[in-house]
């Protein structure tokens, strides 16, 4: 890997992680769960995007189907 690519996955790992502690600190201090609702998709968005985490695609059928 890089060192310009490492650098951008452990600025974007930073970044997740002032996101996720502001939003429980915001939570904490509103006494609601809103804040962490708020940002509830991110979490699936970095796991998704993660290198790594892909999946080779499923083969071709070798038959028409029908």
């Amino acid at each position: 890997m890089k060192t310009w690519t490492r650098w951008m996955y452990v600025i974007t790992g930073l970044a997740v992680a002032f996101v996720a502690v502001s939003s429980v600190a915001a939570a904490i201090r509103q006494g609601s769960w809103s804040p962490i609702i708020e940002v509830g998709w991110l979490p699936a968005v970095v796991v998704a995007t993660w290198p790594g985490t892909r999946r080779r695609c499923l083969p071709r059928r070798r038959h028409p189907a029908g």
